[in-house]
């Protein structure tokens, strides 16, 4: 079995991704990967004549990328033209494609020793679920060094289960981090010794990420356990530079309510300005999908609809929610979606034909109890 199927690379054929895509090349080739290359037409009113013009210059700048890679990687690669959103289009291709990874470019160049990402990769870090590569320099490859940072969250459990699949097969070394930040507690009302009780907390901060190591399998992979003291962000920065670290890998974290994703504000300030090539996990894994991978497939079919149906567009919004209930049937709150979505429009028709849908799936699978409580009465 492949551990990389399907890399998905968006592509505006500037230095930035064009970076991007000979780096998801070589990844491609080490894997034996289908390659996915997306460009998306921003959604402009454009003649027919002159979008089709658009559409053969585009295919012709493809035609000269794919020149700059080898016969056998071209013959598993795929280009496609979609029209819309960049980010919104990204994600669609992804969930579509059943893509394992996103490899992009950061799309910013390198400032006075800064390293800032584009808008658009800020939102794919935010709103997408598959796992995103991001792409620094061109030049980090072969991975020699990867570093991962965790916090004994199941955020970071994922994390490292892909650092780990990853560094044994590209035969890197794998540098595990946990930061620990002291206490600090001044009141003239209590008398605190901060030093002994940062002693009692370090003391315990090592004994879980001891228990927190000992749940994986490290033995393919040579690796070091560093706990770090002070500001997560700033720790984990030093030591992508002490340790000449090629690739950087962290979960994102935490779910409030059934779908609403929170990035980690210490991954958020990490991967801002690092200076790597990193990759950013959520629900899905880099090699495989899980049961909260699904979850979050579904979420993003729902979110994506619902940014639409918000925005007044409910037909592109009725696209999002078919797309999601032809991979997950009698899902109750695309059905409601759609019922919702079609009343908008106006279509008593279909808005019924889903509302009775979504009524006979609530009966079936929770009771008639629950038809009144999901408004479907």
């Amino acid at each position: 079995m492949k551990l990389l199927q399907n890399i998905l690379v968006p592509v505006d054929f500037r230095e930035s991704s064009i970076n991007a895509f000979l780096y998801a090349a070589k990844i491609s080739e080490l894997f034996h990967s289908k390659l996915i290359v997306l460009h998306v037409i921003r959604e402009e009113s454009l003649s027919a004549e002159t979008e089709q013009m658009l559409r053969e210059t585009v295919w012709q700048k493809y035609q000269d990328m794919k020149e700059l890679v080898d016969e056998s990687i071209s013959e598993r690669m795929e280009f496609t033209v979609e029209k819309g959103v960049i980010f919104e289009r990204i994600i669609h291709a992804a969930i579509q494609r059943d893509i394992n990874v996103i490899i992009a470019g950061s799309g910013s160049d390198t400032e006075e020793g800064r390293f800032p990402l584009s808008t658009m990769i800020e939102k794919l870090m935010r709103k997408n679920q598959v796992p995103l590569w991001v792409v620094r320099k061109p030049d980090q490859l072969p991975v020699r060094n990867i570093l991962c940072p965790v916090d004994f969250s199941d955020a970071s459990e994922r994390a490292l289960n892909n650092a780990i699949t990853l560094a044994s097969r590209m035969g890197a070394k794998l540098s595990v981090v946990n930061v620990f930040t002291p206490l600090s507690i001044h009141s003239p009302r209590l008398s605190v010794d901060n030093e002994n009780e940062n002693e009692i907390l370090k003391k315990k901060q090592h004994e879980e990420f001891d228990k927190f190591l000992s749940g994986f399998d490290l033995r393919s992979v040579p690796y070091e356990k560093l706990i770090l003291e002070g500001v997560p962000e700033d720790q984990i920065g030093t030591a992508i530079e002490k340790g000449k670290i090629d690739l950087l890998i962290m979960g994102t974290t935490g779910r409030t309510g059934l779908s609403r994703i929170l990035m980690g504000s210490v991954t958020e300030k990490v991967t801002r300005e690092v200076p790597c090539s990193f990759i950013t996990t959520k629900s899905k894994d880099i090699t495989k999908t899980s049961p909260a991978g699904k979850l979050g497939d579904i979420e993003a079919y729902i979110s994506l609809a619902k940014q639409n149906r918000d925005a007044g567009d409910h037909e592109k919004a009725i696209e999002y929610y078919t797309a999601g209930l032809h991979q997950y049937p009698d899902n109750v709150p695309i059905l409601i979606g759609l019922m919702n979505a079609y009343k908008d429009l106006g279509n008593a028709t279909k808005s019924a034909f889903f509302r009775d849908y979504a009524r006979d799936v609530v009966t079936r699978v929770w009771g008639e109890e629950y038809i009144e409580k999901l408004g479907l009465d």
